[in-house]
């Protein structure tokens, strides 16, 4: 009687070289920890220090004067603006400094000062333009 020998299934080449590859790729601790663990520790670890945080709010200056308190009043209602009290001078100092970006100025009609070159300064503009004009409709 003829030995009888196991044969084991066959599968098509490309399958069988998946496989072999598959293994051999297992068979390296170091690349399986570059492939899978590094990108998600490295997802974790900038997830953590890269949160979402609101906005930081535009610090503006109001020049002390009769509508000061008003307009302070009206760029309080934006969530974008940080308003502040100053005299003409210290106002001009702080500006020119860059530790606020808009100063607004005027007794009727503001006067918006500004740094053209800083984006900020832009958005401060126009943000409390549109906040003055509303408060002043409303008062």
């Amino acid at each position: 009687m003829p030995e009888q020998r196991k044969q084991h299934p066959t599968y098509h080449p490309l399958l069988e070289l998946t496989i072999i590859r598959l293994k051999e790729f297992l068979r390296e601790p170091d690349a399986v920890f570059w492939v899978f663990a590094f990108p998600l520790l490295l997802t974790v670890a900038l997830g953590f220090a890269f949160r979402e945080k609101a906005p930081e709010r535009i610090p503006v200056g109001v020049v002390d004067g009769p509508m000061a308190k008003q307009r302070v009043a009206a760029l309080q209602k934006s969530p974008a603006l940080l308003p502040r009290l100053y005299s003409e001078a210290e106002g001009r100092d702080v500006l020119r400094r860059g530790k606020i970006s808009l100063l607004v100025e005027g007794e009727s009609a503001p006067v918006y000062r500004f740094d053209a070159t800083r984006p900020d300064s832009r958005t401060a503009r126009v943000e409390s333009r549109s906040c003055i004009a509303n408060g002043s409709r409303t008062a």
